[in-house]
């Protein structure tokens, strides 16, 4: 989940109840583990390690306040290195590599194509090594 939820800050701050429900709405939760009860604290220790950053507090009449984040430069940074090996690399969690294609959108395209072969390569010696679980 933690590379998921920086993906939607990419174009715009968020607070979490926002960043929840553009995943929803982009299928994410079909291709990512997301447990929306720990969102918060996801964006907390993301917030943490410096990958976002409160960008505003919003409050809207008698409701409560509302924490904004947005993603910073660490955190592209971050998410911009880990992507090409989530792409590159086979494992034996299926589902990362899934959840690496469906964010895509974060990388230049340039940066992904050449990633591809290096990743069937990586597959087809882990398949010649027997390593369980690579297709």
């Amino acid at each position: 989940m933690a590379l998921a939820v920086p993906a939607p800050l990419w174009p715009k701050p968020m607070h979490p109840y926002e960043i929840a429900q553009t995943l929803r709405r982009q299928g994410k939760d079909s291709s990512t583990k997301i447990n929306y009860g720990s969102l918060h604290t996801v964006v907390q220790n993301l917030q943490k390690h410096g990958f976002v950053e409160v960008t505003d507090v919003e409050r809207q009449g008698d409701r409560p306040e509302r924490t904004v984040y947005g993603i910073t430069e660490a955190g592209r940074q971050e998410t911009a290195e880990w992507m090409p090996d989530l792409v590159a690399f086979p494992a034996k969690e299926y589902p990362i590599f899934e959840t690496a294609l469906s964010l895509l959108g974060v990388l230049h395209p340039g940066g992904v194509g050449p990633r591809l072969p290096r990743r069937d390569q990586e597959g087809r010696a882990a398949r010649h090594r027997g390593v369980e679980g690579v297709p």
